[in-house]
């Protein structure tokens, strides 16, 4: 069962929202232009980016901290941020050109992880853990949930259509997509989500593995020394016909250009080669494209290649790394190797454009996006999607709603 429950948030006070909450792209929302005269920096700037800081010292931590409670304070103080007096489940909708997502921000027990109920799909690393850790035993602050999927539900669907009727709600962004809020304060509508999630047996985590680790070895650790327990987390739940996973695509920067007779003796092993005289975005499984030497080609996955395989390994994203970066260019871990760069999202194509621009050597792949249904059913079977395979959203921006235990 999926345990849920309402909370009471600290939101941006209107008038000054446009400033705290950034509501461009993921990499803009980092170091957004914020320097006019008498402007707020984004809330991610502000509560978040001090405790980031490198070398990493007990002495700079602790100031950063600090830094960190004294300015929300003062944001409190100074009427900038509102704190909610009472206790709501929200209605979130994010709508852009051309599609709309609605789902159920709340909080979420901990519980629901420790015990199974919410399944993943990615492996953590221990020093991400460990600074998230820190940052929550230190602020007891959240600035954006994790993100959930679950199987649709009429009594789900029912309340957010309804909910979202009401025209008191609170709308942020600009012509490239909208942010909207429903607060549910009534009891018993609260109680109805309350039980309708409570029907759901498994639900998936699409984003924020690190967060949620961190917020349970948190748990732990107060349990064991008899401290008060965070023991719950802002998430935003959607249906897994909201849920959208976008294409996320990689460019190899070789140190030195790579001879094309060679390369292709290489592919020829796995792949069915063909030209083709447009840029080339995969949309069925098993077909990758590739940008070498100012053109592109389709590349079409023999059967060996994913056939028995597991469900993590039948995955292109798995099949290009297998097949492709690791044999051919020695690339590992794509995480941390240099020539590497990732491109995701609806903005991946122009992204990789501008590397090759810049990088005449580079060579391009380009990858049909993930499918929710392969999302889960690697969940389901217990596995690991390969690393850099999912570009999900929404993303939401952070500080729309901030949770503070």
């Amino acid at each position: 069962m999926a345990q849920i429950q309402p909370f009471c948030p600290i939101r941006p006070n209107p008038f000054y929202a446009d400033q705290l909450v950034f509501t461009g792209s993921q990499v803009e929302s980092v170091s957004g232009d914020f320097s006019k005269e008498g402007s707020l920096a984004p809330l991610k700037i502000l509560l978040e980016t001090g405790a980031r800081q490198r070398p990493e010292t007990p002495a700079g931590q602790i100031a950063a901290y600090q830094d960190i409670k004294d300015m929300l304070k003062s944001l409190l103080a100074k009427d900038q941020l509102w704190r909610e007096q009472t206790a709501g489940i929200y209605v979130y909708e994010v709508v852009h050109k051309t599609y709309r997502q609605t789902g159920i921000w709340t909080l979420t027990s901990l519980d629901d992880y420790t015990k199974g109920t919410i399944k993943i799909h990615e492996l953590t690393f221990a020093d991400s853990v460990r600074r998230l850790k820190n940052y929550r035993e230190n602020t007891s602050l959240e600035g954006s949930p994790i993100l959930l999927a679950y199987p649709p539900d009429i009594t789900i669907n029912r309340i957010i259509a309804e909910t979202r009727k009401n025209n008191q709600k609170t709308t942020l962004g600009n012509q490239q997509g909208l942010h909207r809020l429903w607060k549910i304060e009534s009891p018993e509508v609260q109680r109805q989500l309350i039980d309708a999630f409570a029907h759901i047996q498994t639900v998936y985590l699409a984003d924020g593995h690190h967060r949620i680790e961190s917020a349970a070895r948190l748990e732990q650790d107060q349990k064991e020394k008899r401290l008060p327990v965070f023991d719950t987390i802002s998430s935003l739940y959607m249906a897994t016909d909201q849920l959208r996973i976008e294409e996320y695509d990689r460019v190899v920067i070789p140190p030195q250009k790579i001879e094309k007779i060679w390369f292709f003796q290489q592919l020829d092993r796995c792949f069915d080669i063909q030209s083709s005289k447009i840029p080339v975005q995969p949309r069925g499984v098993h077909c990758l494209g590739l940008y070498f030497g100012g053109k592109w080609y389709n590349l079409v996955a023999r059967p060996h290649t994913y056939i028995n395989k597991g469900a993590a390994a039948n995955l292109d994203a798995a099949i290009l790394q297998d097949h492709v970066l690791a044999p051919v260019f020695g690339i590992s871990d794509p995480k941390t190797d240099p020539r590497l760069k990732c491109a995701g999202g609806e903005k991946a194509m122009e992204e990789i454009m501008d590397i090759i621009d810049t990088n005449p050597d580079a060579i391009a792949f380009t990858i049909c996006p993930l499918s929710v249904e392969q999302l889960i059913a690697v969940a389901n079977a217990g596995e690991i999607l390969p690393p850099k395979s999912t570009w999900i959203v929404p993303k939401i921006p952070y500080g729309l709603l901030l949770y503070q235990q």
